[in-house]
């Protein structure tokens, strides 16, 4: 019965294991502004809007690439530490038996 039960674990850990791995491959998409309708652009203050839109998304852009990086390290570090646990949980099962 003990056996089963770490091999249940050692399942659940495996599955973990891989679904960490699957969330560090898929990363926050990128933000993008959608374009104005004709009525309402004002010329006046459209090289404004236009360099201070570029500046924003040159930095927020940045900014999203930073986290995508450090989640991607986090949940590969997680991933890592659950296939760490399943492999406990199956040498256990192993020596039960």
């Amino acid at each position: 019965m003990i056996t089963v039960s770490w091999l249940i674990a050692t399942l659940i850990f495996f599955y973990f294991s891989l679904i960490f791995w699957r969330f560090g491959n898929e990363p926050i998409r990128t933000f993008t502004i959608r374009q104005r309708s004709e009525k309402e652009e004002d010329q006046a203050g459209e090289s404004e809007d236009e360099e201070l839109t570029s500046e924003f998304l040159g930095e927020f852009g940045g900014y999203l690439k930073s986290v995508n990086d450090l989640n991607k390290f986090r949940y590969r570090l997680a991933a890592g530490g659950f296939l760490v646990a399943a492999l406990t949980a199956l040498l256990l099962a192993l020596a039960l038996i």
